[in-house]
């Protein structure tokens, strides 16, 4: 099933309860979500090699909460662990990759399927499976729920083998993902005004 296009899509208001200046509107509802996770996790379920050893592999800390509406679905058997990575720091540009938190799981000849919140520009992507590729697991594919459009896309970057939604490349936050470790909680994916990303640029 290919991933739900939300690219020209319009914004709904925010839901009353979890209202805020600093959001702009809801892109995506809590409904829409949980109902793509499940088709999600259907698709990978049928997709896993069952001949070696699975590891699922999130990525602190935007997955935690997709990684866990994903996993409740399945009923094969893995390993599952974190890591930890960050590539934004307390505004909204892209900065360098630290590493936070280093997985505990061996991954040699095994399946491995690496989970992230969203694919922006893929650069973070492309050294998370770089560095896991000097593991030599027998496997290695990926899935985001969210994969920005980008008109340019980088020759170092990557895409991903399961991808939830398209969105066009707005800041968003919610379901994990957050601004300034705020708006994680959020059961919806929001947009954040604009004047929240210029203030966090100055």
């Amino acid at each position: 099933m290919k991933p739900v296009d939300l690219t020209l899509n319009r914004l709904e208001p925010v839901p009353t309860s979890w209202n805020s200046d600093m959001l702009k509107g809801m892109m995506i509802s809590s409904e829409l979500i949980q109902k793509r996770v499940g088709e999600l996790a259907d698709e990978i379920d049928r997709s896993m090699p069952d001949d070696k050893p699975v590891v699922v592999l999130s990525l602190l800390s935007g997955a935690f909460l997709f990684t866990a509406d994903l996993v409740r679905h399945w009923r094969f058997s893995f390993e599952l662990d974190f890591m930890g990575v960050s590539s934004y720091g307390k505004n909204v540009a892209s900065g360098e990759l630290s590493w936070t938190h280093p997985m505990q799981i061996d991954l040699k000849e095994k399946h491995v399927l690496v989970i992230d919140d969203i694919l922006d520009t893929g650069q973070t992507l492309r050294k998370v499976t770089d560095k896991l590729h000097l593991s030599q697991p027998a496997s290695l594919r990926t899935c985001v729920l969210l994969r920005k459009e980008r008109q340019q896309p980088s020759e170092h970057s990557v895409d991903a083998d399961f991808v939830g939604f398209f969105i066009p490349d707005q800041f968003v936050v919610g379901y994990g993902l957050d601004f300034a470790l705020q708006f994680r909680q959020l059961p919806f994916i929001g947009v954040l005004d604009a004047h929240v990303t210029h203030t966090a640029n100055d």
